[in-house]
């Protein structure tokens, strides 16, 4: 992608905040989901990262909305979905919500990408709706449950957003998320997503993951094709957790992006793109 092609397009979405967003209702009206759907051919679903939304994904849709049906939500409680009242939200429930979205948009089958979070939550969707999963994409994730460390240190982030509010998580996020060479540009939009994000919707996800199990198994004994990406410079899930990865899973392969952190998609989107089109658009 050209840089002036990438300012443009991040400039664009920062003034929209719904930008091709559409609203799915549930049942009791109380409870709905944010959603974005381009392009034809084999359904794609694109789950965002923690704390981000959908609008991480704006990269991607130009990209690949040639090659897929291209879906993309709010997770509960992030950007404009409704729920997220600070209680755990696990990541099976959030399996759940994407299963609805599909149902919703008449989808029997997709293949399912998630990026750190959204590759756990990738992983629950594959653990529980195997016979709807076409393949998997698992970008800067890991299979691997939280150390008890982890989970108590995910606790007290929680209990800090939910009292002082999030802008100590959003300064310890922007120092980690991104490769030493990120522009500006990226920098101003990832900054703008995240201080849009609820306070209860953080701790909700914190607390979700917390609960997650080691998924190792699943990916050991799927027949599904999968897709492991990762950047060289992810300093908050190590690259050698996606070397791990596609060790375990035979159908697998990996990609490692230079240039690029925990959010490879977002500093690196045309070798992203490229590399789910190779495997999955044929």
């Amino acid at each position: 992608m050209k840089r002036s092609y990438l300012i443009f397009l991040l400039c664009l979405c920062f003034f929209n905040n719904t930008l091709l967003a559409s609203t799915m209702k549930l049942s009791n009206a109380k409870q709905f989901i944010s959603y974005t759907e381009v392009g034809k051919g084999k359904p794609l679903v694109l789950i965002h990262a923690f704390p981000t939304d959908q609008r991480l994904w704006q990269p991607q849709l130009e990209g690949l909305k040639k090659h897929f049906h291209v879906i993309t939500l709010d997770l509960w409680g992030f950007g404009q979905s409704s729920g997220g009242d600070g209680r755990a939200i696990s990541m099976s429930e959030y399996a759940d919500e994407v299963k609805q979205l599909l149902d919703y948009l008449n989808i029997d089958k997709a293949i399912i990408a998630g990026e750190s979070m959204g590759g756990y939550i990738a992983l629950a969707f594959l653990q529980k709706y195997t016979n709807k999963t076409a393949g998997l994409v698992l970008s800067n994730t890991q299979a691997l449950a939280d150390s008890e460390e982890m989970k108590a240190t995910r606790e007290a982030t929680a209990l800090d957003v939910l009292e002082n509010g999030i802008d100590s998580l959003i300064k310890g996020f922007m120092a980690k998320s991104l490769s030493p060479n990120a522009s500006e540009e990226i920098k101003a939009y990832l900054y703008h997503i995240l201080t849009q994000q609820k306070p209860t919707a953080l701790a909700s996800a914190l607390r979700g993951m917390a609960l997650r199990e080691t998924t190792s198994d699943v990916l050991a004994t799927t027949t599904v094709p999968v897709l492991i990406i990762t950047g060289e410079f992810d300093k908050i899930i190590s690259p050698q957790q996606s070397v791990a990865m596609h060790a375990l899973s035979k159908n697998s392969q990996l990609v490692i992006l230079a240039d690029a952190g925990h959010l490879s998609n977002f500093e690196q989107p045309n070798l992203w793109n490229q590399s789910v089109i190779d495997v999955f658009a044929y």
